[in-house]
């Protein structure tokens, strides 16, 4: 079994946008590096829209 067979859901932005940034956010808090949960989504955001744009089939055909 595939990894994204396994785990559909990481295939929608959305979701795989709050994963990443609840565990980067926790992650760096965990080591006592206080950055702004809007800085990590903005990071975030942007290297998933750099893999859309490369053109990778990286996420599903989906509204919103």
């Amino acid at each position: 079994m595939k990894f994204y067979e396994k785990y559909p859901q990481l295939k929608e932005k959305g979701f795989l946008s709050k994963v990443l940034t609840n565990t980067v956010f926790s992650t760096m808090s965990l080591e006592d590096q206080q950055v702004p949960k809007t800085k990590i989504v903005k990071i975030i955001n942007g290297v998933l829209k750099e893999k859309e744009l490369k053109g990778n089939q990286f996420f599903t055909n989906q509204l919103g």
